[in-house]
Formats: structure tokens, C-alpha cells, sequence
């Protein structure tokens, strides 16, 4: 091969490897997506006392079963 053989493959390689980074570049680049996530407020130790707030009266029932007492079926 001669020198001017060997430079226009040299020049042509070049060339190819820039096109294929460009196109590749633009086929395989990463999205860029934004959302608005919502978040969710802290939640805290203390708990309101539903049996005398005024607030809960509205949809709290005073005379329902009361599901946290063991109800005993039958006889031993």
C-alpha cells in the first residue's frame, strides 16, 4: 500500500467513526423525563382522642360495636 492509500483509509475510518457515534448518539441517549411526585405527610406519635373530639362526632357511631374487646362465644 502506499502512504496516500494508507491516509484515505485513515481519513474514511475517521469519518465513519464520527457519523456513528452521532447516530448513535441520538438513537440510544437517555430520556429526559420530569414528574411531579406527590408526597405524603409526616405521620405523628400522637393520636386524637376520637371519643371526645368534636370533629369526629360527624361520622363516628358512639353506639357500634367496639371491635378492639374479645367477645367470648359459647361456654367453656
Amino acid at each position: 500500500m502506499k502512504q496516500k492509500d494508507i491516509a484515505v483509509l485513515v481519513m474514511v475510518g475517521f469519518f465513519a467513526a464520527i457519523v456513528s457515534f452521532v447516530v448513535a448518539g441520538s438513537m440510544f441517549s437517555p430520556k429526559k423525563y420530569s414528574a411531579k411526585v406527590p408526597t405524603v405527610d409526616k405521620i405523628e406519635a400522637n393520636f386524637p382522642d376520637v371519643k371526645n373530639d368534636p370533629v369526629y362526632k360527624n361520622f363516628i357511631n358512639p353506639n357500634s360495636i367496639d371491635l378492639t374487646v374479645p367477645v367470648k362465644i359459647g361456654g367453656p
